[in-house]
C-alpha cells in the first residue's frame, strides 16, 4: 500500500533529499546512497528513501492535495485548481477548476485561500 502524504509532508521529505544531495552528493552520484548516509548521520527522523508519484501520477503535488476536490460535472474526474486563469475572451479570473480529462474549465473570482477555507480537508492515512 502506498502512503498518501500531505503537501507539508511531501515538502519536508523533498527538502531532506535536497539537503542530502547538497551535503553528500560529492561523495556519490546516487541520491539514494546520499540520502541513506544523510539519515544515518544527520536526520532527526527516519524517512523512506523512495517518494512515489503513484497518487498524483505525473502531476506535481500542491497544497490543494490536502483537500477534497470538486468533481467535473461533465465526466466525474477530480478537478485541478488553476490560479490566474484567463477565459476564451481573455478575461482574468482569480482561479479556475480544470478537468484534465475533458479539458473543461470552470472560472471563479475566489482565491486559493478562499477555496481552502471552503473545501473539506481530506482524512490523512
Amino acid at each position: 500500500m502506498v502512503k498518501k502524504l500531505t503537501f507539508e509532508e511531501f515538502s519536508k521529505r523533498t527538502q531532506e533529499v535536497l539537503k542530502a544531495q547538497k551535503i553528500f552528493g560529492e561523495f556519490t552520484n546516487n541520491i539514494s546512497t546520499a540520502f541513506a548516509i544523510y539519515q544515518d548521520i544527520l536526520a532527526d527522523e527516519q524517512m523512506d528513501v523512495f517518494i512515489s508519484t503513484a497518487i498524483a501520477g505525473n502531476q506535481a503535488m500542491t497544497p490543494m492535495d490536502d483537500f477534497e476536490r470538486p468533481k467535473c460535472p461533465e465526466c466525474g474526474t477530480g478537478l485541478r485548481l488553476k490560479l490566474g486563469a484567463k477565459d476564451s475572451e481573455e478575461k482574468e479570473w482569480n482561479s479556475a477548476w480544470v478537468c484534465t480529462q475533458c479539458l473543461a474549465e470552470f472560472y471563479s473570482e475566489k482565491t486559493a485561500q478562499e477555496w481552502k477555507n471552503e473545501l473539506k480537508r481530506k482524512d490523512v492515512e
